[in-house]
């Protein structure tokens, strides 16, 4: 980093995740501290990465997660990345573009960037936006300590998805029945959706309506082990369905 970001948290790189590209070519690396999706080159033979430029997000925001979207379902190359922002509250569109010949680098072209909240609202002081999930034209980004719905009770924004485009459009922030939904996942028939409270230590299943893309009521919620300490990392860290 030639110099430190607008937040405290900014003050060396923060490498948060790694992710192959469908073609299994690419690593793209979002860099919460550096506010950068890092991109490296794979080499096929000997594995090595190679460092092959950037995508820079808006000063502040904290990219932490990423998930692919094809608006051409024919094609193995996927056309928009879909980040979340932990500092920023918000998610960022960004078109991806194929090098032409072997060896090039992949780039990034940012779409879009949209709050993890409904337009004229906004997270407190401490809240962070955690996952992202793509299912079918929807996207999904989890928000920790906003207690919209009550106490101890966070949101999950949802946008739909222009599948000619890839733009996102904000849809409604929906229970999380959890505190500090950490983590979350949607069922392969996408009917449900399991959450974790990282806090709350609760793992929420939520009815999803697939056409509408809509969270609804909540099915069970039950607690795992100890509940954690708000801003820490300890309770409940990852769901997963075993389908």
């Amino acid at each position: 980093m030639a110099q430190k970001g607008p937040n405290s948290r900014q003050d060396v790189p923060h490498p948060h995740e790694a992710l192959l590209d469908p073609t299994g070519k690419f690593m793209l690396v979002p860099d919460l501290g550096a506010d950068l999706i890092r991109i490296f080159n794979i080499d096929a033979s000997s594995g090595k990465l190679t460092s092959c430029g950037s995508g820079k997000t808006d000063p502040g925001d904290g990219p932490r997660h990423g998930q692919f979207f094809w608006t051409n379902k024919d094609s193995a190359q996927p056309q928009i990345l879909y980040t979340v922002n932990e500092l920023g509250n918000s998610v960022s569109s960004w078109t991806i573009t194929y090098p032409s010949a072997a060896g090039g680098c992949i780039s990034l072209t940012k779409l879009q960037t949209l709050s993890t909240y409904a337009p004229g609202t906004k997270g407190g002081p401490t809240t962070k936006a955690a996952e992202i999930r793509v299912f079918g034209n929807f996207l999904y980004a989890t928000n920790r300590a906003d207690q919209t719905f009550g106490s101890q009770k966070d949101s999950i924004a949802t946008y739909t998805i222009d599948p000619a485009t890839g733009k996102i459009t904000w849809l409604e922030a929906a229970n999380a029945y959890s505190y500090y939904p950490r983590t979350f996942q949607i069922n392969k028939a996408g009917t449900l959706v399991a959450v974790g409270g990282q806090t709350s230590s609760n793992v929420a299943i939520i009815n999803r309506d697939p056409t509408t893309g809509k969270l609804g009521s909540l099915v069970a919620s039950v607690v795992v082990a100890t509940p954690g300490r708000a801003g820490e990392e300890d309770g409940l860290a990852a769901v997963v369905w075993n389908e």
